[in-house]
């Protein structure tokens, strides 16, 4: 195999495993993945990047405008807490909008990349580039909804939050809608990690794939909470940074983001969502394969348990 197709298909594992080799939880499996394609994560990253530069360049773009706004406009605002609401929510309201086709465009590499890390986190092999394009052009329909409804969601939740917010002001029974935007966007932020895998792995047509990953994640909530908030703390470093004005944090986290951020997401999304549909998915699925990349259970494990047990009771004693 030259050097070229190599690069097109990547290598080969590097390692087989035996049943007694291979991992007992879904963690240990995690952890081993990230050991073994390392530096695959970051190929894939970059595969990734290409398709968030309108997002990076037009966040810039809008952090650059905030930052040179006149010293004087920003003291006359000051003065009055309206003007200055006013002002900053009109920054942010462009910046949304504008941010509605950089994300919308970045759905089919979603889809590309989740294809690789649902066949990393179940050890199994990939071929980078080549299952990334053929995930991304047999899923591209339905990847590209799925990234133009995640980008139209922040606009509207940020625009219902300022309607509904004045309004309840004055009208308490405001709070009702305004509790039910905002509880859709929550439910939303926690389903999105099982879309994509769902969306690559099984025939399902868009609003069935929508519909199990709404009933799955209501099902995980703590756990897919937990997705979201592993894969939030470089974005809120990143807030940090820019609030205290630490530019380290801030080109810390743009490293992060340039070699692992978008891959090491994806990674994690993948690992929960392969236990989710094992749980919820794979048993009314005839001849679906369960707990791939985990050791079998047997009957030695119950007995290997049963000796632990008696050797912690025989501690205390």
């Amino acid at each position: 195999m030259g050097f070229f197709d190599r690069f097109y298909y990547g290598k080969a594992g590097k390692r087989d495993y035996s049943e007694m080799d291979m991992p007992k939880t879904r963690v240990s499996l995690f952890f081993l993945v990230l050991k073994d394609h390392f530096f695959d994560l970051i190929k894939v990253n970059l595969l990734q990047l290409i398709f968030w530069i309108p997002f990076i360049i037009w966040t810039n773009i809008n952090l650059t405008a905030i930052q040179s706004i006149d010293a004087n406009t920003m003291l006359a605002a000051e003065s009055g807490s309206r003007e200055l609401t006013s002002l900053l929510s009109s920054y942010l309201i462009a910046y949304l909008i504008g941010l509605i086709p950089c994300v919308a465009i970045t759905g089919p590499s979603s889809a590309g990349a989740a294809y690789i890390m649902r066949n990393w986190a179940r050890d199994q092999h990939a071929f980078l580039l080549s299952d990334f394009k053929d995930a991304f052009k047999g899923n591209w329909k339905q990847a590209l909804l799925t990234s133009v409804l995640t980008s139209l969601i922040p606009a509207l939740a940020y625009t219902a939050v300022v309607f509904y917010g004045q309004m309840a002001s004055s009208n308490l029974a405001m709070i009702l809608p305004l509790i039910v935007v905002l509880s859709a966007t929550l439910m939303w932020t926690l389903m999105l990690p099982l879309i994509y895998p769902m969306m690559i792995g099984y025939e399902l047509k868009f609003a069935s794939t929508i519909k199990n990953a709404l009933l799955m994640a209501a099902a995980r909530l703590p756990q897919m909470a937990f997705a979201r908030i592993l894969t939030f703390i470089p974005i809120a470093i990143l807030l940090a940074g820019l609030f205290i004005g630490n530019m380290m944090m801030v080109i810390g986290v743009l490293v992060y983001y340039v070699f692992f951020g978008f891959a090491l997401s994806r990674l994690i999304y993948a690992s929960f969502a392969n236990g989710v549909f094992d749980k919820y998915l794979n048993p009314h699925i005839e001849g679906a394969p369960m707990n791939m990349g985990l050791r079998p259970h047997t009957d030695d494990d119950d007995i290997l348990d049963d000796e632990d047990d008696e050797d912690e009771d025989e501690d205390e004693i």
